[in-house]
């Protein structure tokens, strides 16, 4: 499905960023990441937040509908087994599945600059009491 990275890690000003990193060569066959150009312009479109009705049996939930986007303007990224992806939180992107017999495996994480940055307290994963751990330090 095709989201942004800022739905679930939202900050003001949005300053998160994922590192995609290839540990098998990435095709269109074997489920490479497609990502819209420009997209990171266009705002965060939705939030994946904590239900704040005490009713409700959802704990988590998205604070809008899912965005209707144009399969054209999406692009693919094929790269090599090693590559390093950088996306900025706000790019849309998804994955097609993988349709061979390869594998695509990938290991990826999220890094948000924390100075003079409000990490939203409705976020789904919130730190914990001494804070995320720090990766570096200026």
């Amino acid at each position: 499905t095709a989201h942004q990275d800022a739905s679930f890690l939202n900050t003001e000003p949005v300053k998160l960023v994922g590192f995609w990193i290839a540990l098998d060569d990435v095709t269109l066959d074997n489920g490479c990441l497609w990502m819209s150009p420009g997209s990171h312009k266009s705002g965060v479109h939705r939030r994946y937040i904590r239900n704040k009705d005490p009713n409700s049996k959802e704990l988590l939930i998205f604070d809008k509908p899912a965005p209707c986007y144009a399969a054209s303007n999406f692009r693919p990224v094929t790269v090599r087994k090693g590559s390093c992806i950088l996306i900025d939180g706000q790019v849309v992107h998804y994955s097609k599945a993988n349709k061979s017999e390869k594998s695509r495996h990938a290991y990826t994480f999220h890094v948000i600059d924390t100075k003079h940055v409000h990490y939203s307290k409705d976020n789904w994963i919130q730190p914990p009491k001494d804070g995320f751990p720090l990766l570096y330090r200026n």
